[in-house]
């Protein structure tokens, strides 16, 4: 009970700085004077909720998350956990970032694990509310209690986390897909659909073609077994119902699971493979089972498979599709960068000049942000995307012999690289090796890769 005293008489000693009694304090809260009389007078000392401590501490022009650190005992009051005093609590100490005092909270909490419930949906109220970050407490709680290996509570808080964590390191990025793995057969239909989404873009990212394939093959076939489920004329859905940040149709997880299996047969210059894949989800109009936010989710895919349809083209050496391409970068700019490394991959393939698309297509990554401050794509794809290009850039003058220039982009490339740890962008460098002997990087100052 030492907090709790040290509470109250914290609470009286700054009433007393400011000249507050119970009656002006009452008149500036909107606390009736006889709750603050039992609150700080009473013995023993009726509780303060959450509710009242925000409201004191506002009244006093105290800042948030003053008298936090005393305020734990109060959730504890007599011992008794109490979840109307502890609930808003933690969220608040989520909003402050006091991972301190949750974990001080839980820990006592979950002495008695019936109490894991609670932490779980205190946890998916974080997360659907935005909060992800904030919630990686309580997943974190959950995973280290709950006692069944396959349980809806883990598997569900192992992929919050895998969301939650994901960052700018792909590595780092590819070991939470591993350690995740094992959960995501049992998860709930829509976060599964997401998780094969977020694991198959992961692929993509790290340039893990293979694995890509497979997981796109599985992730079709979710949302294809689906598809047929809800057309059933006697299905019954018994699945829980748990969302998804954003909330996507099965429209779009159905077609981005085709459009990701024709982005890694591509990526493995399996040309003629890919090609039929634009029109399987190029037009979805078709498509039983749809809502008003789907229609743009179609026209979506249908740019999509336009535009890896004419990349395709390219690739095997049809460059009379060259202006289409070109137009098509014009007509959706946010799409442009990509089309940009696509361009130079098919040049460099079939020994063709493009000199005059690169002087008026390419700009540095710094000024390209400056250009696109909407963000259409998170700047990890963009940075990726960058690396490509510089990389493909530094084949393209090695193949003409221009050394300097081509020197220039093999470093950028490596500086993006290791601030992204892209494993992927460093077996492209080693490539490089293989080229002939003219290919020379020209001296470069270590200090200055950092």
């Amino acid at each position: 009970m030492e907090k709790s005293f040290k509470l109250r008489s914290t609470i009286e000693q700054e009433m007393a700085r400011q000249g507050h009694n119970f009656a002006t304090l009452s008149e500036k809260s909107g606390i009736n004077r006889g709750v603050f009389s039992a609150i700080l007078n009473s013995s023993p000392p009726k509780p303060i909720s959450f509710h009242q401590l925000a409201t004191i501490t506002e009244a006093l022009n105290m800042p948030p998350g003053w008298l936090f650190d005393e305020y734990m005992s109060e959730c504890f009051y007599d011992e008794k956990p109490n979840r109307r005093r502890i609930e808003p609590f933690l969220l608040a100490c989520a909003e402050l970032g006091r991972t301190d005092l949750i974990h001080c909270v839980l820990k006592r909490l979950l002495e008695d694990l019936k109490y894991l419930p609670f932490v779980f949906e205190t946890a998916e109220c974080l997360f659907m509310s935005g909060k992800i970050l904030q919630s990686i407490s309580f997943y974190e709680v959950v995973a280290e209690h709950e006692k069944h290996q396959h349980s809806l509570r883990l598997c569900i808080s192992r992929y919050r986390l895998f969301r939650a964590r994901l960052g700018e390191d792909g590595e780092e990025n590819l070991k939470l897909a591993v350690q995740f793995e094992p959960f995501r057969e049992f998860l709930p239909i829509s976060l599964k659909l997401d998780a094969q989404l977020r694991i198959s873009n992961l692929y993509y990212e790290l340039g893990k073609y293979t694995e890509l394939e497979h997981m796109a093959d599985e992730f079709f076939e979710t949302a294809l077994n689906r598809y047929n489920e809800l057309r059933s004329p006697d299905f019954k859905d018994t699945e829980p119902d748990f969302k998804t940040i954003p909330d996507k149709s099965l429209l779009f997880y159905y077609g981005s699971a085709l459009l990701l299996k024709q982005l890694s047969l591509i990526e493995q210059e399996r040309y003629e493979e890919a090609l039929p894949y634009s029109e399987m989800y190029g037009d979805l109009s078709d498509f039983e089972i749809t809502d008003d936010d789907t229609k743009q989710e179609i026209e979506n895919l249908k740019i999509f498979a336009l535009g890896n349809s004419l990349h395709v083209e390219l690739m095997l050496g049809n460059f009379d599709v060259l202006d289409r391409y070109i137009k098509y970068m014009d007509d959706f700019p946010n799409e442009a960068l990509l089309c940009l490394v696509n361009v130079i991959r098919a040049a460099n393939r079939h020994n063709v000049d493009i000199d005059s698309l690169i002087e008026e297509r390419y700009v540095p990554l710094d000024i390209y942000l400056e250009e696109h401050p909407d963000g259409y794509y998170p700047l990890r794809i963009t940075r990726s995307t960058f690396a490509s290009l510089h990389y493909h850039l530094a084949v393209y003058y090695h193949r003409q012999g221009r050394r300097e220039q081509s020197s220039a982009h093999v470093r950028a490339c490596w500086k993006l690289s290791q601030e992204m740890n892209n494993q992927q962008h460093f077996r492209q460098l080693a490539s490089l090796l293989s080229l002939p002997p003219k290919f020379v990087i020209q001296p470069y100052p270590a200090e200055k890769l950092q």
